[in-house]
């Protein structure tokens, strides 16, 4: 391969022979390292120009790669470049560039090798400059390996350092773009081994020349024309061990006129001393690359070299731009940090949230809220994070999320929403007032907002309690079929009209419930009471209606919580018409099939009577008995509840601490640290949690057992007055055929 030195003093090379290759570095002047001034591949104001001045690549926009060949018209002296170089966000780039040097020996092996290899770095707006210079400047380092090679004779490796600055002050449409540059080149500079008995150097070591290089670079007339220029101060620091020399300017300097945005013709006149013409031509959005650029330099070295010269030189370049500028890419940062991250973000809170997984579903909202504040779901993502913490019963820590949200988002949409969520938990935690005030505030506030018809459900519910039944029926006739709460306030209206004694409307308020289609379990559940309801109402008429208040029993299901009452509804229906039979059926099925239930000691009071009805005395004896016995076991003392809700107020406090505790931990972002303290709040929670649940369900247990407690004493009452009855009658005193109408007429089913 046959490679040149273009940047190298060419005499010198090619004079010297393999046998006096040493004699070389004491009768030639040693230029190595020259590359840096080379000006045939780049200049100052070209964003692959690494080499001459670091900071330049601080004005690149995109990836782009340039490279060069330099040749002789005979091919034996060349020089071949590449460069590359690539921005990161709005001010970093780095940068690599690779020179070869080379030239061999006719009729020989031997080849003169000088290789360099540029990493370099630059910033735009250096952090120590004042805000209003910062943008104007830039600051680039690079880092050189030389690898050296004399003829075999001499092999080296050298590291060396340039340092630059680059200024800009201005770029306007008006006086165009002007660059300064200044550049310390070989601030650290490389070492070459030199022969044993070369005449310069110091210690077998010669050092590649420390060069100061100013630039210049403006671009104007609608981007039209180019100047370019520079000067440089060539080995600035001599070593007088080396030899004479040092301080030697160089110029150079570049015009450019573009006869179209895509054609433009240059002169100028190099740093080694050629006069060059060339062209350049420059292409965008072609199919591979966003920005094409070719140029041809050309010129003939007799121009200045009268005796020897090597003739025609010329010069080929390619610079080529692709992928996104640093807009495009800081853009679709930003749109991923901005949109897509926090959507994603967003979304995983979300599937945690619909999987009932609470916990870790307030810790990602939570991140969300934190992470992304200027997310447009941001508002929605604090609302969920509060329902989180309402389904996991902890009550206060959704309080403080809806009370932050409210000071947050002044504009939301999402403020109604808080605020209800806010009257809701003071309605479960029985402070009617507090929940009375901020349904006056939505009332008052949002009187057209969405969530108008749950304050108004939720406070229908707060009057039904109170026993204002009028109150309740006005805040509740208005709610219609669509509305989520509607079953659930036709159930309460219902009830209200029965507390009112208004059955006939409240047989139309139950039966809209049994007419509508359930969506969920829950109101599937509620439909299933409301026909347990309404089999009481029929059974309750004058004359009852035990067809219907039947039909309306037999309708339950037996996953149904409410199936015990149906069965017994059943069995009294029965027993109202002299079946004692079919009322033993389902009686027996109440004690079979739901074992735990309160109702089972009135079933054996039902089975005694059907007995009876057989005149089967000892049977119907036996079960008096045991709706005597069982009825007095199922019965819960009140001292018992109570130790119960002492035991809850116990809890309470850790609970609380619990709450805190989580709430704060949602608030920040997922650290490891903060990662480790949730892994170790869980087993704390899920333990106070436990407890929680069980109270709860103890709570959905004692309203059963109160309504248990007040049929308790009528059930033994019924039983033993029977059973005596019974005993009469087995004893002798007369036989009876079984209850009388009147007596069947004044039984009834609670």
């Amino acid at each position: 391969m046959k490679k040149g030195v273009a940047a190298l003093n060419y005499r010198s090379i090619f004079l010297t022979t393999l046998a006096g290759a040493a004699l070389a570095f004491s009768e030639s002047p040693y230029k190595p390292h020259a590359y840096q001034q080379n000006d045939w591949f780049s200049e100052y104001g070209e964003n692959t120009a690494l080499y001459v001045n670091p900071a330049s690549i601080a004005e690149n926009d995109q990836v782009e790669v340039a490279v060069g060949l330099f040749q002789t018209i005979s091919g034996k002296a060349g020089q071949e470049f590449i460069s590359a170089v690539h921005p990161f966000d709005y001010n970093h780039s780095i940068g690599l560039s690779v020179f070869e040097n080379g030239s061999a020996i006719d009729g020989s092996n031997a080849v003169y090798l000088e290789n360099a290899y540029t990493l370099g770095y630059a910033v735009r707006a250096p952090f120590f400059m004042p805000n209003w210079l910062s943008n104007k400047f830039a600051l680039g380092i690079n880092l050189t390996l030389i690898q050296f090679n004399a003829f075999n004779v001499v092999k080296s490796f050298g590291f060396g350092s340039d340092v630059g600055i680059g200024f800009n002050p201005f770029s306007t449409s008006r006086w165009g773009h002007l660059q300064l540059g200044v550049a310390l080149q070989n601030a650290l500079q490389p070492e070459v081994k030199l022969p044993d008995d070369a005449a310069i150097g110091a210690n077998g070591k010669y050092k590649i020349p420390r060069n100061l290089n100013t630039s210049f670079f403006w671009r104007g007339f609608n981007h039209r024309l180019e100047l370019a220029g520079s000067v440089s101060v060539i080995d600035l620091t001599h070593d007088g061990n080396e030899g004479p020399g040092g301080n030697e300017i160089v110029p150079s300097i570049r015009t450019t006129y573009y006869l179209s945005p895509l054609l433009g013709i240059k002169a100028k006149f190099t740093k080694l001393g050629y006069p060059v013409i060339g062209a350049t031509v420059n292409v965008k959005r072609v199919n591979l690359f966003r920005y094409l650029q070719l140029d041809l330099d050309m010129s003939h070295d007799k121009l200045s070299v009268k005796d020897e010269g090597r003739g025609f030189v010329w010069n080929f370049k390619a610079i080529t731009r692709v992928g996104p500028t640093r807009e495009e890419r800081i853009g679709e940062a930003r749109y991923r940090r901005l949109k897509i991250e926090p959507e994603d973000a967003y979304r995983e809170a979300m599937r945690l949230y619909l999987a009932r997984k609470f916990l870790l579903a307030s810790y990602a909202f939570g991140k969300v809220i934190t992470k992304y504040p200027s997310f447009h779901l941001v508002d929605q993502a604090a609302f969920y994070k509060g329902k989180s913490f309402e389904n996991l019963r902890m009550h206060q820590a959704a309080r403080d999320v809806y009370a932050d949200a409210l000071k947050r988002y002044t504009d939301s949409d999402q403020r109604p929403k808080y605020m209800f969520q806010q009257m809701n938990i003071d309605y479960k935690e029985g402070k009617f007032d507090e929940a009375t005030r901020r349904y006056q505030q939505i009332v008052n506030l949002y009187p057209e907002s969405d969530v108008k018809s749950d304050a108004d459900y939720v406070m229908g519910q707060m009057r039904y309690i109170q026993k204002d039944y009028h109150g309740a029926i006005s805040l509740l006739s208005p709610i219609l079929p669509g509305n989520a709460n509607y079953i659930y306030a036709r159930f309460t209206l219902g009830m209200s009209y029965v507390n009112l004694k208004k059955y006939k409307e409240a047989e139309t308020a139950f039966q809209d419930i049994m007419e509508s289609k359930p969506s969920n379990s829950s109101e599937q559940e509620m439909k299933e009471v409301t026909a347990v309801k309404l089999g009481h109402l029929n059974f309750g008429k004058e004359p009852p209606q035990l067809v219907k208040a039947a039909e309306f029993y037999g309708s339950v299901s037996p996953s149904s919580s409410k199936y015990d009452e149906a069965l017994l509804g059943l069995a009294w229906s029965f027993i109202k018409v002299s079946r004692p039979k079919e009322a033993s059926g389902y009686a027996n099925d109440i004690v079979s099939k739901t074992p735990n239930s309160l109702l089972v000691p009135e079933a054996h009071l039902l089975l005694g009577y059907c007995a009876f009805f057989d005149k089967d005395y000892d049977k119907s004896i036996k079960e008096f008995d045991n709706a005597i016995s069982l009825a007095e076991k199922k019965a819960v003392a009140v001292a018992d509840i109570q130790k119960k809700k002492e035991e809850n107020m116990a809890n309470s406090s850790d609970f609380q601490a619990v709450q805190k505790e989580a709430l704060l931990l949602s608030n920040q972002l997922p650290t490891p640290r903060v990662m480790e303290k949730r892994d170790q709040l869980r087993p704390k929670f899920d333990e106070i949690h436990k407890k929680i649940e069980s109270y709860l369900e103890f709570l959905r247990e004692v309203e059963q057992i109160e309504k248990f407690l007040q049929n308790k004493d009528r059930i033994i009452k019924d039983a033993k007055f029977t059973k005596a009855t019974v005993i009469n009658i087995r004893g002798g005193a007369g036989e009876k055929s079984g209850p009388s109408k009147q007596e069947l007429d004044n039984l009834d089913v609670k």
